[in-house]
């Protein structure tokens, strides 16, 4: 079975309308692991749909998330992005590059938060870390010492 067919029987599963539109809108964040925004997604479709509105893209987006194919990421109140990948996990921003990256959900759970935060009962943990990606870093390190970084 091609990607495609994966990607029209998931929506068909979850009783969501197959549309060339929100198929294209799939095809380009189903495994892409940049988290790209509604800008970057609406770039991308207009490369086979010229005229499709941003519109079109959000009513999409929203679909596929009430569905559970994607998951919004709130990394900043005025961008959000969008990630294939809905299992439990993390988020980390390289406040240098933008990058967005996943971060294994094991680094903290809600079993762990909720034995430290009494009074509450946590169901799930979301964090979105901020620092250097290791490529940042690397870079910087070159340009401070002429090579790279010894270990």
């Amino acid at each position: 079975m091609s990607k495609l067919d994966q990607m029209a029987r998931l929506l068909r599963e979850k009783s969501i309308r197959v549309t060339s539109q929100r198929m294209a809108v799939l095809e380009y964040l189903y495994g892409n692991p940049d988290h790209p925004t509604v800008r970057d997604i609406h770039r991308q479709v207009r490369k086979r749909f010229p005229y499709i509105s941003r519109a079109t893209i959000y009513n999409a987006l929203k679909t596929l998330t009430d569905g559970g194919l994607l998951q919004e990421i709130m990394i900043r109140q005025e961008n959000k992005h969008f990630d294939w990948n809905v299992s439990s996990h993390h988020h980390f921003k390289c406040v240098k590059c933008g990058r967005v990256e996943d971060i294994p959900y094991a680094v903290l759970t809600a079993a762990q938060v909720a034995r430290n935060v009494a009074g509450y009962r946590v169901k799930e943990v979301r964090v979105v870390m901020e620092g250097y990606c290791r490529e940042c870093q690397s870079k910087s390190d070159r340009s401070k010492t002429g090579h790279p970084r010894s270990a």
